[in-house]
């Protein structure tokens, strides 16, 4: 949603500020704030939402638990097959 500042600090919506709106204006904005609040919802709310660096964190933590899991593999000679 584009947002600037007016010269007296004031927030603006496309450049007019919430006086200026019209019926259409009105229609846009009520939409746009619509889908930001259903992406809100869909990520379990703001204080459920992790940021990315979160996610990176927990999916290293959880490979390296299933990579712990995992049987070492045997050493020894290997077999050739390309003979």
């Amino acid at each position: 949603m584009p947002r600037r500042y007016g010269p007296d600090g004031t927030r603006l919506w496309y450049g007019k500020a919430p006086e200026d709106f019209n019926e259409a204006d009105v229609a846009r904005f009520m939409a746009e704030t619509e889908a930001i609040l259903q992406k809100r919802e869909l990520l379990g709310g703001r204080d459920d939402a992790k940021t990315i660096a979160q996610q990176l964190a927990e999916g290293r933590a959880q490979a390296a638990r299933e990579n712990a899991a995992r049987p070492v593999p045997a050493k020894g000679k290997e077999a050739r097959d390309d003979r």
